[in-house]
């Protein structure tokens, strides 16, 4: 004799959006003895988790190693930091950039 089947009903549940965090900036500090690199390299942790649109760039191998043990062995966020590194330099050369573009170029 056969047993009667309960008929389980299972209610899916909706997902709730996970909104990433938004992390506060943190108040500058500046280095008083800092070299060009410390400087660089505290700002770089100071925007680490700011919602910064970001693209990807190749850089050789030898450079990403340098990188990536800046990364693991003195936690810098390596890719704030070559972003800030592209944009110093788009800076200090940004008169001759955009004769070669022949347009204006808007990097602060």
């Amino acid at each position: 004799m056969e047993e009667p089947k309960e008929e389980v009903q299972v209610q899916e549940v909706p997902k709730e959006e996970s909104k990433p965090i938004k992390k506060e900036k943190q108040p500058q500090q500046t280095l008083v003895s800092g070299t060009e690199l410390e400087n660089m390299i505290l700002d770089a942790k100071q925007h680490r988790g700011l919602e910064i649109e970001r693209r990807p760039i190749m850089v050789d191998t030898e450079l990403y190693d340098i990188f990536a043990m800046l990364k693991a062995k003195k936690r810098v966020p390596a890719a704030g930091l070559v972003s800030l590194i592209c944009r110093q330099w788009v800076i200090q050369n940004k008169v001759e950039l955009e004769q070669m573009l022949e347009q204006k170029i808007n990097v602060q």
